[in-house]
């Protein structure tokens, strides 16, 4: 499984989340409010999953959420556990989904 705690230093992210798609939490790191959190992520995933089929495009694997104030990058394996990163620099977006896909194509 997912270190958490070194993927949040390696990124430079603020915190991070696993979590399974149902939302529900398996650790987070630096997060208030983990479980509602794990839970809305989750709940994106899901639906973004269910259009995904809709369209016929293929599995889901990731989900950015790009805001004013930062990035949100979350991803789902086979297996539908889930990883994400949340960051307040925006600048840090490519690093986040470059590691976030190294990690997932291993």
């Amino acid at each position: 499984m997912i270190d958490l705690t070194t993927l949040v230093e390696e990124t430079g992210a603020e915190s991070g989340i696993t979590f399974n798609i149902d939302g529900i939490l398996l650790e987070s790191v630096n997060l208030e409010y983990d479980g509602n959190v794990a839970a809305m992520i989750g709940m994106i995933l899901k639906m973004c999953l269910e259009m995904s089929e809709d369209v016929n495009n293929g599995d889901l694997k990731q989900v950015m959420i790009k805001n004013y104030d930062g990035i949100v990058v979350a991803n789902k394996n086979q297996d539908d556990n889930c990883v994400a990163l949340i960051s307040k620099d925006i600048s840090k977006m490519g690093l986040l989904l470059r590691k976030m896909d190294t990690i997932f194509n291993n």
